[in-house]
């Protein structure tokens, strides 16, 4: 997409910028607090790690180490990210079948493939270790999600992964709205997420950007997740993209 700056344009873009850096700050910490929500028409109870081996058809009541336990203490951080500081968040996706197994993994927000690689080997270890979930007195095959931080720990404070988040919130919209190139901002929405993989502002504007440049799949996907996530609170806060491409798809989607 094309924009002419003149003068008079040039004064409501910053306008814009000025908003959108200001809304981060708060669908930051809204977006990162949010969980998936589903409807359920019957009673229904989430698969349960219990990490005992065999655990199924065996069926038991104590109280058990979180599944985000045992991914602290089993997660090995790869060296070389170590030494690169490739750092962020870490969400994979997997089935729990009606015997405890697990089944289906997918990385849904990469930090790295060694990352990758190492949360799917841990995972697979909990195989049999799970506790299945009901709908009703039936077990079922239901999906589960697991999200582990990679941080390196003497890293300054004040650069937390809000802080970097934000600074690519921002140079991303500049890149989109003011210098015209989606090609540039998808790259800065996609530091930004690996950061923060739950933020909706950065999710609603990678998904417009990859619409500009005609991913259109991948853009249905970021915005989904922002519905899964809870939608976006502020009509203000869309209205500013409503010269983007996808803009109307998009809010049909979160509106549904």
């Amino acid at each position: 997409m094309k924009l002419v700056v003149t003068l008079k344009n040039l004064k409501t873009m910053k306008t814009r910028l000025m908003l959108l850096f200001l809304m981060i700050c708060s669908l930051a910490l809204i977006g990162q607090n949010q969980k998936p929500t589903m409807l359920q028409e019957i009673k229904s109870s989430p698969p349960k790690f219990t990490g005992i081996d065999k655990t199924v058809p065996i069926l038991v009541k104590e109280q058990f180490p979180t599944i985000e336990d045992y991914l602290i203490k089993n997660v090995v951080y790869p060296e070389e990210d170590l030494k690169s500081w490739v750092q962020g968040t870490e969400i994979v996706h997997f089935d729990v079948t009606p015997m405890g197994a697990i089944a289906d993994i997918r990385v849904m927000n990469s930090v790295s493939k060694r990352i990758d690689d190492e949360m799917i080997r841990v995972l697979k270890t909990t195989n049999g270790m799970w506790k299945p979930g009901f709908n009703d007195q039936n077990a079922v095959t239901m999906e589960k999600e697991v999200a582990m931080v990679f941080k390196i720990g003497d890293m300054p404070a004040k650069y937390d992964f809000n802080y970097w988040a934000r600074k690519h919130y921002a140079t991303g919209s500049k890149m989109l709205f003011v210098n015209s190139n989606p090609k540039k901002a998808i790259k800065h929405f996609d530091n930004g997420i690996v950061l923060l993989p739950n933020d909706k502002a950065l999710l609603v504007l990678r998904g417009l950007t990859r619409y500009e440049l005609g991913n259109k799949e991948g853009a249905l996907k970021d915005w989904t997740r922002v519905k899964e996530l809870g939608g976006i609170e502020s009509k203000e806060y869309l209205e500013n993209f409503n010269d983007l491409k996808g803009i109307a798809e998009m809010r049909q989607l979160l509106e549904n």
